[in-house]
């Protein structure tokens, strides 16, 4: 996972397609839960920022959301 500041994780929450109408106002709940450098993508029905690692449940129990995944960032290392 890829880690930010304070414990936090970096994420890419998918909005069920029925429910992206609403994205702005999932993403103002999203805010409320802690989630910060929020960009939302509303064409793709995506939204990106930072979270608490404690408050992935949370996220996912918001009406609308398909899916919260933690971006993961990979390094090669010299070999």
């Amino acid at each position: 996972m890829a880690a930010t500041s304070a414990g936090s994780v970096e994420v890419t929450i998918r909005i069920d397609l029925a429910d992206a109408p609403r994205i702005a106002e999932i993403v103002r709940t999203f805010q409320r839960l802690g989630l910060t450098d929020a960009v939302p993508h509303p064409r793709l029905g995506i939204v990106r920022g930072s979270v608490p690692a404690t408050h992935l449940k949370a996220l996912r129990e918001v009406a609308g959301v398909a899916s919260v995944r933690e971006d993961r960032n990979y390094r090669v290392q010299p070999g």
